[in-house]
């Protein structure tokens, strides 16, 4: 199974900078600093993303799809751009701000290195840009999960798939071969949810319900287990 931590990690972080950014009222060089980690770790969570599945048999192609979205949506252009000429030139592009309805707004400048900006205030621009980053995340989640995330890695039908037993699913997670046998044949799905329950899955899946209002679904729990003879 690949680790999507790192991914997982740089949507956290993207995220978390997101959420400082609105609360840095007219303080400008909070607003800069926290901007700038923000576009950072939304582009990093692409580059980490493209790591962690390269050479995978279906990534290029579905990757190269979402690619070619990227390259014609202005939001994406604009801060693929911004990652750019704040990271090589040192160009802040703020524009300028301003209190409305009891909100402070701020904006986006252009310049020579950066002629087109948004013309959302950048708090709006940012969401807007950060959705479609959460998006293309939760799609690999759903077209990869099996390769990357440990509950539904870890599941019968996978490993059926794989060509792999369950004494391989106990040794990949470091534990002896037969750690989870009860001597019961019809406990099987009882030892995978065992397996599950010792690992963490997808983390961001507050992130998905937060953004898209959706979440990477785990396993049904199995009512408890009652031995045949009991």
């Amino acid at each position: 199974m690949r680790s999507f931590e790192l991914v997982d990690t740089k949507v956290a972080e993207a995220d978390f900078f997101l959420k400082k950014l609105s609360q840095c009222g007219f303080n400008l060089f909070e607003l800069s600093c926290y901007l700038s980690a923000f576009v950072s770790s939304s582009r990093s969570t692409t580059f980490s993303l493209q790591s962690v599945m390269k050479g995978h048999d279906d990534f290029d192609g579905w990757y190269k799809q979402h690619q070619e979205i990227m390259k014609t949506d202005k939001l994406s252009k604009f801060f693929n751009n911004f990652r750019r000429v704040s990271q090589h030139i040192g160009v802040s592009p703020y524009g300028g701000g301003e209190f409305s309805d009891n909100k402070i707004l701020h904006y986006f400048g252009s310049s020579k290195d950066l002629p087109d900006v948004p013309k959302e205030d950048i708090i709006t621009s940012c969401n807007n840009y950060f959705t479609s980053v959460v998006e293309l995340i939760y799609d690999a989640y759903l077209i990869f999960g099996a390769s990357i995330d440990a509950q539904q890695y870890f599941t019968s039908s996978n490993f059926v798939t794989l060509g792999k037993t369950i004494e391989d699913a106990e040794e990949e997670l470091g534990l002896p071969r037969g750690w989870t046998d009860i001597g019961d044949p019809d406990a099987e799905e009882y030892r995978w949810e065992a397996l599950r329950n010792t690992t963490t899955g997808c983390e961001i899946n507050h992130i998905f319900e937060q953004y898209l209002n959706k979440i990477i679904a785990c396993s049904d729990k199995l009512p408890p287990y009652v031995p045949k003879n009991s």
